[in-house]
């Protein structure tokens, strides 16, 4: 999945004005507080925790979304997709963000940034 990353990153790199908008916007929204949908998922914060499900809020722009998946405890990260592809995380106190990995399988996205793990489903992500 990192050579899909660094593919993303040199196309967003190339379409700075549609692509890298996109995402500052999404990421905009979601740090207002301005949100298209809110769900449900399922995340783990440590290594060797199990999955348990966590609220998640997320802002779309065009083609990008940023979703805040809140821990049961209250700690947030912020997860950065764009055109059907998981991103990067905030940095936190857990890490930097980039760290990680991921994969689209039978509609959901499984993401591992930094120790956490979260299994979102696309369609809260982008929508229908």
């Amino acid at each position: 999945m990192r050579r899909d990353f660094l593919i993303v990153l040199v196309i967003t790199a190339l379409l700075p004005g549609v692509a890298m908008g996109d995402i500052a916007t999404a990421n905009d929204r979601a740090k207002s507080g301005t949100f298209d949908a809110t769900g449900e998922v399922r995340c783990a914060q440590e290594v060797g925790q199990p999955l348990e499900p966590c609220s998640a809020d997320v802002a779309r722009a065009e083609d990008a979304a940023a979703v805040v998946v809140r821990f049961p405890n209250g700690f947030a990260r912020s997860l950065m997709f764009s055109d059907r592809a998981f991103l990067r995380g905030n940095a936190t106190m857990s890490g930097t963000g980039t760290d990680m990995d991921w994969r689209l399988s039978g509609g959901m996205f499984h993401v591992r940034v930094d120790d956490q793990r979260f299994e979102i489903p696309e369609t809260l992500v982008f929508g229908d």
